[in-house]
């Protein structure tokens, strides 16, 4: 089974880490620093498979558009074609020496023409209801948190899973965040009580189930059943 590697990943520190600043001589002037291209992410990948290529791109297509656009939720769609807004990309061993790590520069106007065609970013990148207004006096025992989907082992699966969470009106704002092997974390927020939430996720004939044991970190763990 193919894995992947997705920061969520997206992993919006995680990119942020691996770029490695070699700091000024202690008598050189200071100068302003060159400010990160916004439209470049770099996130783990398990290997060098088409799969786990398109996946690893999928997640710095959504780093990159949190980045230029932040609150923008690429639809399943959107991140199933990301490979067609590359520049340019380049694979290179992380600074531990021991894992794949993927570098992808996406085209300016190509992002731009995304986020002027979709404007609004699915209907989960909205902001919040303002205090006081109907819709937030009516969210019964919100809140938000994390969870963690094992058995996503290719760029499908994710845009699948990402549909299904985006697709439930008791979820808003469901943004990947971090990967390992063939699971993701999704940061999520969740207009019911959680166990509501994860009860109707996981009823019979869907494609989640509820993990055995919890993944360390994660407030929730499922499956992805294909």
């Amino acid at each position: 089974m193919l894995r992947i590697s997705l920061s969520l990943l997206l992993a919006l520190g995680m990119a942020a880490a691996a770029v490695a600043q070699t700091p000024p001589p202690a008598d050189a002037a200071p100068q302003a620093t060159a400010p990160t291209n916004p439209y470049s992410a770099t996130v783990p990948v398990a290997g060098t498979s088409d799969a786990q290529r398109d996946a690893a791109i999928a997640a710095a297509l959504t780093q990159v558009l949190q980045q230029v656009s932040p609150g923008f939720a690429a639809s399943p769609d959107v991140l199933a074609q990301a490979s067609g807004y590359v520049r340019d990309f380049r694979y290179s061993r992380a600074a531990s020496g021991s894992s794949l790590q993927l570098q992808v520069d996406f085209d300016p106007g190509a992002v731009s023409r995304l986020l002027a065609t979709n404007p609004a970013g699915g209907a989960l990148a909205g902001a919040a209801p303002a205090a006081g207004s109907s819709a937030a006096a009516a969210a019964p025992q919100g809140g938000s948190g994390t969870l963690w989907v094992d058995g996503i082992d290719n760029s499908h699966a994710f845009a699948s899973l990402l549909s299904t969470l985006r697709g439930n009106t008791a979820l808003h704002d469901v943004i990947p965040v971090g990967a390992e092997g063939d699971g993701v974390l999704l940061q999520l927020g969740f207009d019911q009580p959680l166990a509501t939430v994860l009860a109707a996720l996981t009823a019979p004939n869907g494609h989640l189930a509820m993990e055995r044991q919890p993944h360390p970190g994660a407030d929730a763990s499922l499956r992805w059943m294909p």
